[in-house]
């Protein structure tokens, strides 16, 4: 499967704003409005925790809290923001009246949990991340004129994402090396591990339980390349793909309706680019893709090399072998190593997340817990 860059097939128009609710008043004010919000979230969330302190904390320092006189708010506004609270991932765990998602208002709560790329190293020069989560690119990174900052807001976004799946991977990995070794010495398992290994293998598209084959597809993505392919694919982040449908990786869709349409795309072809729910959703079918797709089965054997001779995947010469990633074949290759030696992307490949939890920040607020 290969692709042309995300960035070669858009620009970003205006958003379009839904149909206004049904059965909304227009004199509805803004703290009904957002209860009724909270009711429709907690259908799609999982779960839905309420923050202490919400009217305190989502005003500005200094304001006076809101009150059942804030002005009323129109219906086609609160269908927006509906529409808007559908997107967020099901991961999400707060939510707030605070719709503020500039790139400034992110940086600014990121330096306050101390994020800073350049000044997180440890004693041992590793890299130590935040576990901090937006579950969408800012609003306005598009419209960033100084191209450092936006750079600098895209990788603070995308990174700890890629990090956190990274570590999901890694630990199936570790559970399926303990099975596999069981197997090799040929101890029985029990129903709940073989279950398990059974739902492995179809989600990593293997057919049979081969605990050899899934931990040549069951392991981690260099972060290097990953965020190298969500540059070129998503143009830092602009491509109305990324902003509007969370799609940073330009993965093809050949289902009707579950994608945005490339605005040249050549007549006669039905493809769209996939969107996604989130960033979280996002990165992990990015990741799912490499994984399992008969078309990166070289990538997969490459870095099994690696990890045979005890060697970290290098995300340089694994990008080597994604030449069927893009219809540009060679010149990808050329263009995703570019972007990681001008931007020193190599120096994330050594990255972790933070061991205590921080924050999480979503498409709605900059504040609650993950």
């Amino acid at each position: 499967m290969g692709w042309l860059s995300s960035r070669q097939l858009s620009h970003v128009p205006e958003m379009q704003v839904a149909q206004a609710a049904p059965n909304l008043s227009v004199g509805e004010s803004v703290h009904e409005a957002w209860d009724r919000l909270r009711q429709i979230a907690q259908l799609d969330w999982r779960s839905v925790v309420e923050p202490r302190a919400v009217v305190a904390d989502a005003n500005p320092a200094g304001a006076a809290k809101k009150t059942n006189d804030t002005p009323a708010v129109s219906a086609a506004d609160a269908s927006r923001r509906i529409a808007e609270v559908r997107q967020l991932s099901p991961h999400r765990t707060a939510m707030r009246a605070d719709t503020d998602r500039t790139v400034d208002a992110m940086l600014r709560r990121f330096e306050q949990e101390g994020f800073d790329l350049v000044e997180l190293r440890n004693t041992n020069g590793q890299v130590e991340v935040p576990r901090i989560f937006l579950a969408s690119l800012p609003v306005d990174i598009a419209d960033v004129n100084l191209t450092e900052k936006r750079k600098r807001a895209f990788l603070k976004v995308m990174l700890p994402h890629i990090l956190r799946e990274n570590e999901r991977i890694t630990a199936d990995r570790e559970r399926l090396t303990q099975l596999h070794q069981r197997i090799q010495f040929g101890a029985s398992l029990s129903v709940r591990d073989q279950r398990w290994l059974e739902q492995l293998a179809e989600q990593y598209g293997v057919d049979d339980v081969d605990t050899a084959e899934l931990l040549n597809r069951v392991d981690a993505v260099p972060p290097a390349l990953a965020l190298a392919q969500a540059v070129e694919e998503s143009g830092w982040g602009t491509s109305r793909f990324a902003l509007m449908g969370n799609a940073v990786f330009g993965m093809w869709t050949w289902n009707p309706g579950s994608g945005l349409v490339p605005e040249n795309r050549p007549d006669g072809e039905t493809y769209e680019v996939q969107r996604f729910k989130s960033l979280e959703h996002s990165v992990a079918a990015y990741m799912r893709n490499l994984n399992s797709k008969t078309s990166y089965r070289e990538f997969r054997d490459k870095r099994a090399g690696m990890r045979d001779r005890n060697a970290t995947p290098d995300s340089y010469q694994l990008a080597g072998t994604l030449h069927r990633y893009s219809v540009r074949g060679p010149d990808y290759i050329r263009t995703i190593r570019s972007i990681m030696k001008s931007n020193g992307l190599e120096q994330f490949d050594a990255s972790r997340l933070t061991d205590e939890p921080s924050p999480l920040l979503t498409t709605l607020d900059f504040f609650g817990k993950s």
